[in-house]
This record gives C-alpha cells, structure tokens and sequence, in this order.
C-alpha cells in the first residue's frame, strides 16, 4: 500500500526546508493566523469603545437613562418606526440595483424576501458578505441562481455603501461647513479642503475608470475596465450614478431614525455628517453591527450639546427600532418561509436543510444576550415587592444568579445549533425553559420570559432540522462564536458598572441577600458568568490532541465494501484503493472518504450511506477540518445534495455532466442512427471474434490482465493515478467482478466492475485496452455491459463523467465556467473532452450534473489544483503525466 502523496511531499519540504525573507516569513505567519488576529483587533477595538462610552456617560446614572427614555414622545418614536420602514423599502433599491449588475432575473417576491431578511440579519450580525450573502444563496439557489451570481450581488449591496460614505460625507461638509466645523471641531478652511479633495479624487478616479472601458460592451449593466492585464467588472455609469442616490436616500433615513429620537435638533447637515463617520467607523471596525463604536463617536460629537443621557437613550431607542426590531421581524420571515417549503414534503424529507438552524442559532444567541443584560441591571422595584411576598429571598438570588448562567450557555450552545447537533436541540430547549421559569422566579419578568417561550416553541416546531448525533464535546473550537460570547460577558459588565456606578464597593457586597440587593445579586451573577465562560473556554482549548488522519486498514476497508455493497453508490468502492482515508458515521452503515492535500480536505464523492447519515457525515467532515484547520472540498457530489454543503457554508462550481444510461428506456434494436452504430458494433464485433466475460470477484486471471494494463500505459505514456481513479493492483481488483473482452480467444481489455446489491446502479473504474486490439473493442465492451445489467434488472449504467462539459461560454458567467467551456472546446491537445461526449452519446444518456463544493470566498483554481495534484499522485505527476 502506498503512502499519501500529500504526506510524502510535506515531509520532503520538511527535510528540505525554502530558504525565505524575513519579510516572507512574516507573511506567511500574518497569512496562517489572519483569522486569531483579526478576531483579536476586534475585541481590542470593542474593548476600547466600552471605554470611552464609559468615560463619556461617567457623570450619568441609570435613572437619568430611565428618565430620558420615557421622556421620548410617542410621535417621535411612531416616526422612528416609520422612517424605519422607509430606510429599509429604499435598501430594496440595493437588491434591485444588484440584481441588475449581476444579470439575474429573479421573481419581485423572491427579491423582496431576500433583500429585506439579508439587509435585516446584515445590519445586526455584522459581516454582511458572509450572513446577508448565506441568506440571499439559500432563497437564491432555489431559483437556479449560482454561488458567483449570488456573490457578486453580496459583493455589490456590501460595497455600494462603502464607496458611497466618503462623497456624501464632503457633500455633507459642503452643505453646513460652520455646523460641520462645531461637531467636528477642526477649523472650516480644513474641513473645506478635505471635502473638495475627496470629491475630486472621487471625480478623478471615475474619469479615469471610465477612460479604461473597454469599447465592447457585451454585458448590460456593467462597465468592463481594463486595468494592467485584468479586467474588471463595474457597474455602467447609469447604475453608478442611480445607486449613489439610493444611497443616500437609504442614509438619509436611516439617520432620520435617530435624528427624530433626539431631545433637541442640531442642523441635520452637521448630524448627517457625524452619523456618516459613525457608521463609517463601525463597518470598519468588524465590531458586529458596529456596537460600542458607532455609539462613542456619536457621543464624542453631541454629548455635550445635547446631555449624554437624552442622547444615550435615543441610540438605544436607534438600536432597538432600527436594528434589533427588523432583525426579530427577518427571522420570524424566514422561519416562516422556512415552514412553508418544507410543509408539503413533510413525508418526504428525511433531512430537513434550510434557514432554520441558523436563524434559530441566532434566536437563541439573542436569548442568552437577554439575559445576561437583564442579570446586570436592576429588577422593577414593584414586581419585585409582589415576587417578594410570595417567594423565598433566596430562591429569588438563586434564580438571578442560574439565569445568567443559562444566558452564557445559551451564547456557546448557538454554535451547536448552527451544526445542527440534536443534543443542543434538546440542551438548548430545557435552558430555554427553564430560563422562562427562572425569569419569572427572580422578579416577574414576563417579556424576556415570553421571549424564551416564543424561541423555545420554535425550536420545538423545527425539530427535524437538528439531525446530527454527534456529542456537545466533539464540537471544534470556534474562534467567532468565543469572541462573540466574550464581547457579550464584557458589555453585561459594563453595563453592570453603569447601572451601579453610584453604589460604593465593599466586600460586603457579595454576601448580601437581601430582597433589595439588586447590586450583590448583579456581580454575583456576572462573576459566575465569567467563570462559566472562562471554564468552558479552557475546557475547549485544552481537549485531547486532535484526531490523525491516517490510510485505513483491513478492516475499516472490509466495513467500506460491505457499506458500499448494501447501498445505491456503486462509485463509493473507489475507497477500496486504499491511498484515501475513511470517515466512518458513528451507526457504522455510512462513510466518507478524503485525501490531504496542502490545506485541503479534499472528500471524493458524496458520502455513501443513506440520506440521514450523508447529511451528518457532511458536518462530521466540516467538524475534522475545522479541528485541522483545514478547508473542506468536495469533488464530484451530485445536485440533489447541494443543500447539505450550504450548510456547511460551501458554494459549488460545475464540474462537468456524468452520463448514465437509462436501462429500462435502452433498446438495441429500436430505430435511430445512435442505436443502428451500436447495433454495427455488437454484430461486427462479435463476428470479428470479440467475447465478453465477466469473471466473479477474486476469478480473474490477473496476471494476463496485467500485460494489457502495463501495455495500455506505456502506449499513452502515462503512470498509475490515484484518488479518483482506481489502479491495476491484485489487493484493489480483488474486491469486483471484472469484465475481459477477448479477441479470439486471448485478453485484449477488461474492466472492474463497481456494483451494489440493491441494482439501481452500476458503474465501471479501470477500463484498459491493449494497443493492438481492434479498433472497435471498448464500444464493444460498453455495448455488452449495457445489455449485461439490462438482462440482470439493473435500473442505470453510468458512463462516468465528462469534465468541462455542460459549462456556460457567455460572458456573463462565471471565470471558472469560462474558462472550463474554453478548454473544453479548443483544449483537444491536452485531453480529447469533445470527442469523449460524442462517444457517449451514442447510448443516448440522460446528463446529470456534477460539482465541486468549497467554501464561500476560496478561489475555485486553488481548490481544483489541490485535487488535481491528488488524481496526479503529487504535483510531479501534473507535469510527468
């Protein structure tokens, strides 16, 4: 058996170490750990923005907050609501806008769905490329649109905002420079300058952008610029210019939310400006939803001109109705939806994939965020007097203190939830409830507790959508979920310390159980929350070594034939080459098998096994290369399990079309030029002296086999491939029947077989030929396979794969896509791609497509080297062949 290429190659370079710069070497260390430091400047950056938020409301207390807060009339807040509303009708104008650009047609509810629920979860989540981008392929996709489709129109909305923030802020400066000049406080001469120079430079860039256009412009929509050796793909000057002023129609409302929940009004030029900035600063920053900095700047410009507690108070006013209110109403649309689609095959579906389990991760992170603020501030003093009479003191301590900790396990359950793990379903759903219970224990809290109910009920509703058995404990470690639980625990201490700033510390404090004591119960509570954070943490960093991926013995390939012997995958006895590891499912009665290649995983196939287990053994893999921190590939996986890689976070790209030939539908002697050639080929042949056979697993006379194979090879100049492709080896061939045309009576061509008991489908690996046999031996074989399996009951005959095949040319589509239909239409000196499909043609096939999925945002080329190298044997074998 031989080694994995990938290891042998890794050790090679680890004998034989590059000799780099200094500077190399420091971008390689900023490349491998871009992920831990990005996510530690954001902690930094929030870190900081608690800090000045705290040092600018110093010299204000809770009840001032309280005061301010009712202070606010109901005109001002009904008009919030509704410039909400309109912000978020004009933010639609992004998602048409995009569409444009991307050159998709999409149905206006479709549109609608989409723009608001990624626009909505966008804005609170953060990270708009990768949550609003997850919702808009999910309702895409089901209109046939493609990851780079789906990309392109993330990418526009995203951007759209960031190149427009710097001219509408100099138009801002421009309009009410002596008003811009108090919030800003700089001089009105340099405001003016560095207004001028941004709308210039902007002017500037634009004109030379549109000077580099290419004279033909094919796509419409967009404005193709040649830059270097790179064209670029930009929206047409007419798209620009209408998305500028969607842009600031959407600014201009979303500040009007704010601006009408003020105490006093400033010039809404000078504020239009600040709330620009802020903004700005917070999408900058990677803080999600930029919270603590959008806030700091904005209390850094108008907390003295306005009080900091009437303008504390209308930024949470801001957070709830902007932010938070769209965000429960995007969830609750999308939950529905989500019931909608999978109401009408509730019998049907096994594996229920969808929106659901991310949405409700979500729902529950919120939860845990509830109550974690609501264990740092004080309980109403009224129902806590009625609870009191009823209640014991210390249950009511207690209950404070467990529903901060059901909070914190709430935030790092949400990552279990969003893997689909039945035991958070269950975990998660008894915290919720008892965290209503609780709420109402420690002072008759019954909205949170409503809000407990309401996700509960929806966890329940949603059931099937957490199918994976795997344990809590084998989660890998998540670096987002961790910072996002710490900046949570971190910002329920600070507001600890606002709610109680007037309350002298004392050691005391913590021992006092009176009714009350709203302050010993908040640190009690916040104490055991940083522990319980602090314990799980550690818990999940200082686990056992992670797993080793190794080739897999006897008896873990004597378990794959029998797998793959009793399911509807023929193609999965490619594991029985053994150069691949092999990812059992915990019932034992499903597998997946990978291979290692740089910083990839690359799995072949879809998993074998029936739907349940190939849905978990997809996370089960996801869960392995995250533990490697690797990026999980998948090559060659068929369309009716696409869903399963969205889940995951994966995109697929065409690979190519695989013929399977319809058994029940195929008839040699029906009329048509297709099946006269077949006809021509099986008579002729077998008059010529061609026979087929088919030998019994372990029967072939393997040494005669031999000769053909080692003759075969030296003819196309070619050494043994691996990973998708079998090769000639006693330990590999004895597994299958094998198939062996003979020429008058001695072996010219023979073929494995790749069967399984249930006959739905049957395929073949190796299919070698001796140079001198005659010219029509393999279509002779394929012929008699066909009416073999035909005459034996068999259901489809798969052809296998045609590569690039079935790829789109237009302009429009996507570069691999391009590319590949290139290749295969001018690239017959490298492989004869065209020529391999008419040959399949001729038995009329029915062309299913097939994929490679990989994560959102990884280029689709470093993905195919990767598995390239591992069908070549190593990057030697893409240069020897």
């Amino acid at each position: 058996m031989r080694d994995n290429p990938s290891d042998f190659n890794e050790e090679a370079v680890a004998a034989n170490p590059p000799i780099t710069s200094p500077r190399l070497h420091w971008l390689d260390l900023l490349s491998k750990y871009r992920q831990p430091i990005g996510l530690g400047v954001t902690l930094l950056l929030f870190a900081i923005a608690l800090i000045a938020c705290r040092h600018m409301l110093i010299e204000m207390d809770l009840d001032a907050l309280h005061d301010s807060l009712l202070s606010v009339p109901l005109p001002s807040l009904g008009g919030a609501v509704l410039a909400t509303v309109v912000g978020f009708v004009i933010l639609l104008g992004y998602e048409l806008s995009a569409s444009r650009y991307a050159n998709v047609q999409l149905p206006a509810k479709t549109l609608v769905l989409g723009g608001f629920t990624a626009f909505a979860i966008g804005n609170a989540v953060g990270l708009s490329m990768l949550s609003g981008g997850s919702v808009r392929y999910r309702l895409y996709s089901r209109h046939g649109l493609g990851a780079i489709e789906v990309a392109r129109m993330t990418l526009f909305a995203s951007l759209s905002l960031g190149s427009a923030l710097p001219p509408l802020a100099a138009l801002a400066m421009l309009a009410d420079l002596s008003d811009a000049s108090l919030a800003l406080h700089l001089p009105v001469d340099v405001l003016a300058a560095i207004a001028i120079a941004v709308l210039l430079l902007g002017t500037l860039a634009a004109v030379m952008l549109y000077r580099r256009r290419l004279p033909e412009q094919t796509i419409p929509h967009n404005l193709l610029v040649r830059i270097g050796r790179r064209t670029l793909r930009l929206p047409s000057t007419r798209l620009t210019l209408m998305q500028l002023v969607i842009t600031a129609l959407d600014v201009a409302a979303a500040a009007t939310v704010l601006y009408l929940l003020l105490p006093q009004s400033p010039p809404f030029a000078a504020f239009l400006l600040v709330y620009l900035l802020a903004l700005a600063a917070g999408v900058l920053s990677h803080v999600p939803g930029g919270v603590g900095v959008f806030e700091a700047i904005l209390l850094a410009a108008f907390a003295n001109e306005l009080g900091a507690a009437p303008l504390a108070a209308a930024l949470l006013l801001y957070r709830l109705i902007y932010v938070v209110l769209p965000l429960l109403v995007a969830c609750l649309v999308l939950l529905f939806n989500e019931a909608q689609r999978l109401l009408p095959t509730r019998q049907a579906m096994r594996v229920a994939s969808g929106l659901a389990a991310p949405i409700l991760a979500l729902l529950v992170f919120l939860s845990g965020v509830v109550l974690l603020f609501s264990g740092s501030t004080p309980e109403i003093d009224t129902r806590l007097e009625y609870v009191g009479f009823m209640i014991p003191h210390r249950l009511i301590d207690a209950s404070h203190f467990v529903a901060s900790l059901v909070g914190v396990l709430c935030l790092l359950l949400a990552q279990g939830l969003r893997r689909r793990l039945s035991a958070a379903w269950m975990l998660t759903l008894g915290l919720l409830v008892a965290g209503a219970v609780l709420s109402m224990l420690k002072g008759f809290d019954w909205e949170e507790a409503s809000m407990l109910v309401i996700t509960a009920c929806l966890l329940a509703v949603f059931r099937r959508s957490f199918y994976r058995p795997s344990r809590l404990l084998e989660l890998p470690f998540s670096g987002l979920y961790l910072m996002a639980s710490v900046c949570v625990v971190g910002a329920s201490i600070w507001l600890l310390l606002f709610a109680y700033q007037d309350v002298p510390y004392s050691h005391q404090l913590w021992w006092q159980f009176t009714l009350d004591a709203d302050a010993p119960r908040a640190l009690r509570s916040a104490l055991g929350s940083a522990v319980l954070l602090v314990i799980v943490s550690l818990t999940w960093l200082l686990r056992t070594a992670r797993p080793v991926i190794k080739l897999p013995d006897a008896a873990e390939l004597a378990k794959a034939a029998e797998i793959v012997k009793a399911s509807a995958q023929p193609d999965g006895g490619l594991a029985l080459t053994g150069d691949k590891a092999i990812l059992l499912h915990p019932s034992g009665n499903a597998f997946l098998m990978y291979s290692h290649r740089g910083r990839s995983l690359v799995a072949l196939y879809d998993p074998i096994g029936p739907t349940q287990q190939r849905a978990e053994l997809i996370w089960q893999f996801r869960d392995l290369c995250d533990v490697h921190h690797a990026r999980p590939v998948f090559y060659q996986v068929r369309a009716e399990n696409l869903p399963f890689y969205m889940d995951i976070g994966l995109t697929a790209i065409k690979l190519g079309e695989e013929a399977r030939v319809d058994l029940l539908r195929f008839d040699i002697d029906a009329k048509g030029k297709e099946m006269k050639d077949l006809r021509y080929t099986w008579n002729r042949g077998g008059r010529d002296g061609l026979s087929l056979e088919i030998h019994e697993p372990g029967q072939a006379p393997l040494e005669e086999l031999k000769i053909i194979s080692d003759a075969w090879l030296t003819g196309k100049n070619v050494r043994e491939k691996g990973f998708s492709l079998g090769r000639f080896s006693p330990e590999y061939l004895q597994y299958f029947r094998v198939a062996i045309i003979r020429f008058e009576g001695k072996p010219v061509a023979f073929a494995n077989l790749l069967e399984t008991s249930r006959k739905d489908l049957a395929s073949l690996d190796l299919m070698r030929a001796h140079p001198e046999a005659p010219k029509l031996t393999m279509e002779f074989m394929m012929v008699g396979l066909i009416l073999h399996y035909k005459q034996n009951g068999y259901g489809r005959f798969s052809l296998g794969m045609v590569p690039l095949s079935g790829l789109q040319p237009r302009r429009g589509a996507p570069l691999t896509q391009r590319l590949g239909s290139m290749v295969f239409r001018r690239g017959e000196q490298l492989y004869n791609f065209q020529g391999l499909r008419r040959f399949k043609d001729k038995f009329q096939p029915d062309w299913e497509p097939r994929y490679m999925a990989v994560p959102a945002g990884l280029d689709p080329l470093v993905a195919l080297a990767d598995t390239a190298a591992l069908i070549a044997g190593g990057l030697t074998g893409l240069v020897k062949r």
